[in-house]
């Protein structure tokens, strides 16, 4: 790999390291390349005519009859022109990875490849596999096959690697867009991040070597029913992306939280039908019209990166393990995950924290944050209600700043399920576990089941003005 890099240094140099080379690149009228790139990508469908697969993200039980379409580990490499940072983002099709899994994946590619920085980000795909361990056979079982959670994190390391072996000059193309009316938010207060960012690598000829997507909403518009894996909506979003365009697309979450969906969508088709619910017209509707709305931003106001910035940052968090049904999967072996002490690890019975992590990423004129879950979209760019609901369990809560308020750069975005899974990030002053409800709800709304606790949001939010120093 050293030697690759090295013939790689040699090409970028002849091209574009000299003077003349840059006077010959503007006399064609070709923008000088800002950075290295390279993508890959890797099939990690597992075969449901084997050991049973049991789905994720609805109910236990949901075994897996068959394949619809393959499931991904789709790799995006950038490096700057002197070489001296290089990071790899890897997206998975699958439900989330914790971050122990990610470190695995980190000290396999190590082993081949040294001095690479390795991101892993989840689509928190609702039609691929229990990678986590909630979704098995009954609640008291883990639906988690570790063999092919094993296969995944080698196909993770392996695809870094290619699109590191395949990094060559590009310059980018930034895009953001709104997309009204395909994200559904099922909780209240109604607070949605419709907001698209395509970022779209272009190499010396002009043509698309791949593309970033990042969007807001839940892989889950098959809903609860469906037993084939596949990708759910992202398929049919990078499938027009790639036939547009060209390249590999590499597609990430945003905010998801709150509930960020595409249930309860009511879409109509080209003949003013209404498309059915949990259908995979409906994936593919979704899917479709928002790889069209992020080439017609491309189109209309794609904006050329000028800048030759990379910088990535990550660091540990500790965060507060609040839920007992949580705890009580990782004290049966449900959940597979470490508990700590003050940094030090203890047993499921006394440890205080989850070990995870965060991170921060700037290309150009991008920043990026990653988040370890699905946070709210609140949290990200404010919206949270004031005054506060009655019913809320924190009265006087203080409220989280909005993260986005850490960030300068023109194009901001969120990697959710980043590194890590701890499940939904709630304000503190919307958490609602307890009766009576907020908002007249006769029962306790989604979220807090699936959190690690209410103290999550203030924690990533110290994590991250500590991380980004602002």
């Amino acid at each position: 790999m050293r030697s690759s890099f090295g013939l790689a240094a040699a090409l970028v140099g002849a091209l574009l390291g000299g003077a003349s080379g840059a006077r010959a690149s503007e006399t064609r009228g070709t923008p000088p390349a800002t950075h290295l790139a390279g993508f890959a990508k890797r099939v990690i469908t597992p075969d449901p005519a084997g050991r049973p697969v049991f789905l994720a993200g609805f109910a236990n039980g949901r075994r897996a009859t068959g394949v619809h379409d393959p499931l991904w580990a789709r790799a995006f490499a950038v490096c700057d022109l002197d070489r001296r940072r290089t990071l790899v983002l890897v997206a998975v099709d699958l439900i989330g990875v914790f971050n122990e899994d990610v470190r695995q994946a980190r000290a396999a590619l190590a082993a081949k490849e040294a001095g690479a920085q390795l991101v892993v980000a989840s689509t928190h795909d609702h039609a691929g596999p229990d990678t986590l361990g909630m979704w098995g056979r009954s609640r008291f079982s883990s639906g988690v096959d570790r063999a092919y959670l094993a296969r995944v994190r080698e196909a993770i390391a392996d695809a870094a690697l290619e699109a590191l072996a395949s990094l060559q000059p590009v310059r980018f193309v930034i895009a953001r867009t709104r997309t009204p009316g395909l994200i559904a938010d099922s909780r209240q207060p109604i607070v949605i991040d419709d907001s698209l960012l395509a970022l779209q690598a272009l190499d010396g000829r002009g043509a698309t070597l791949g593309t970033l997507i990042s969007w807001s909403s839940h892989p889950e518009a098959l809903g609860g029913r469906n037993t084939l894996l596949t990708s759910d909506y992202p398929h049919y979003l990078r499938a027009r992306i790639e036939e547009r365009l060209g390249g590999t697309c590499v597609f990430v979450v945003g905010a998801i939280g709150g509930l960020m969906t595409p249930l309860g969508l009511q879409l109509r088709d080209a003949n003013g039908g209404v498309i059915r619910a949990d259908s995979f017209e409906l994936a593919q509707a979704v899917g479709e019209r928002a790889a069209d709305a992020a080439l017609a931003a491309l189109r209309a106001r794609g904006r050329p990166s000028g800048s030759t910035a990379l910088e990535y940052r990550n660091a540990e968090l500790y965060v507060p393990l609040e839920n007992r049904l949580l705890r009580l999967a990782i004290l049966f072996g449900v959940v597979e995950r470490r508990l700590f002490q003050r940094g030090q690890p203890a047993s499921a019975l006394f440890g205080e924290d989850l070990r995870s992590e965060i991170g921060y990423l700037r290309l150009g004129e991008l920043e990026a944050l990653l988040v370890p879950g699905e946070i709210y979209p609140e949290l990200v760019i404010g919206g949270i209600q004031e005054p506060q609901e009655a019913a809320a369990d924190f009265p006087g809560a203080p409220r989280e700043r909005p993260l986005f308020g850490l960030l300068r750069a023109e194009y901001k975005l969120v990697v959710g399920l980043a590194n890590d899974e701890i499940g939904y990030v709630i304000p503190r002053s919307e958490w609602d576990e307890k009766a009576p409800w907020a908002y007249g709800r006769r029962a306790a709304p989604y979220g807090e089941i699936n959190s690690v606790g209410p103290s999550a949001a203030a924690r990533l939010e110290e994590g991250f003005e500590r991380l980004i120093g602002r």
